[in-house]
C-alpha cells in the first residue's frame, strides 16, 4: 500500500521544543500583555505576571502527567487567558484586548524554531504529491499556532491541521487521531506519521492504524522507551522521509 499522506508532531520533529512551558518567553509575554492592557486603562496588580505564569505552567504539568489526566484532555488556555483578563475588569471580546492577546501568544510561541531542514523537505515532499498535516499536542490556541506555520512559509506546504487545543484531547487519545484522519483524505494505513514521542507518536498513531516513523532524540525520552516502541521506520533527520516514501 503506497503512502498517500505523512503526518508530523511539531515541537521536537519539525521545530524546537524542549523546555516547554518557556518560564522565560511567558513572562516576557504576560509582562508585555500587561502593559498593554494597562494602556487600555486597565488596572494590573503587580502580582498578575507570576499568577498568571504559575496558573498556566501548573496547568500544563498536570496535563503531560497521565496520572493527574488520565482522559489525556488539554487545557483550555484560551479559557484561562480569559478569567485572567476578567479578574482586572476587562471584556475578552474587546477587540483591543483580543488583540493584545494575540500578540501575547505570537511571542509565548516564537521561542518554537523551525529546524532548518523543515522547509524543504515539506516542499519536496508535497512535490511529490502526498498530502501533509500537523498532529501536535500544544496548549496554545489554534489560531496563533497557525500564524506560526504562516510565518516561518511553512503553511503553503500543509494541507491539514490537527491541533490538540482545538480538538481538546491530547495523543494518543483517539480522539486525536481521529480527526486527523477526517481530514487526511485516505485509509490510515496510507499515512505515515512522524513524531519524536515513543508513547504519543509511535503508540499513538499505530493504535490508530496509521503506519509510523520515530524522529529520534537523544536526552529527551528513556532510551528503553525508544528502543522498545517499535516503529515502522526511525529517522535522525527529516531528509530521510524522502527515501521512505
Amino acid at each position: 500500500m503506497p503512502i498517500r499522506c505523512v503526518t508530523f508532531d511539531w515541537g521536537d520533529t519539525l521545530a524546537t521544543n524542549h523546555s516547554m512551558p518557556y518560564t522565560a518567553t511567558n513572562t516576557r509575554a504576560f509582562t508585555r500583555l500587561a502593559v498593554e492592557l494597562a494602556g487600555l486603562g486597565l488596572t494590573v496588580p503587580a502580582d498578575w505576571v507570576a499568577a498568571n505564569r504559575a496558573d498556566m505552567h501548573t496547568a500544563w504539568r498536570a496535563s503531560i502527567d497521565p496520572t493527574a489526566n488520565p482522559g489525556q484532555q488539554e487545557i483550555d488556555y484560551r479559557a484561562m487567558m480569559d478569567a485572567w483578563v476578567r479578574r482586572i475588569g476587562g471584556d475578552p471580546e474587546d477587540p483591543a484586548i483580543r488583540a493584545a492577546r494575540d500578540r501575547c501568544d505570537d511571542l509565548c510561541i516564537a521561542a518554537v524554531i523551525p529546524f532548518t531542514e523543515t522547509l524543504p523537505t515539506l516542499m519536496a515532499l508535497h512535490g511529490r504529491g502526498l498530502r501533509l498535516g500537523i498532529i501536535s499536542h500544544v496548549p496554545w490556541p489554534g489560531d496563533g499556532c497557525r500564524r506560526w506555520f504562516v510565518r516561518h512559509g511553512l503553511a503553503p506546504w500543509l494541507h491539514f491541521y490537527s491541533l490538540s487545543s482545538d480538538v481538546g484531547v491530547i495523543k494518543p487519545h483517539p480522539g486525536h487521531y481521529a480527526h486527523a484522519l477526517a481530514q487526511a483524505e485516505c485509509a490510515a494505513d496510507e499515512i505515515l506519521h512522524v513524531g519524536d514521542h515513543p508513547w504519543r507518536d509511535v503508540e499513538g498513531a499505530r493504535a490508530a492504524g496509521m503506519r509510523t516513523c520515530l524522529r529520534e532524540t537523544e536526552g529527551v525520552y528513556a532510551a528503553d522507551a525508544l528502543v522498545n516502541c517499535a516503529p515502522d521506520h526511525r529517522i535522525l533527520h527529516l531528509p530521510e522521509l524522502l527515501e521512505l516514501v
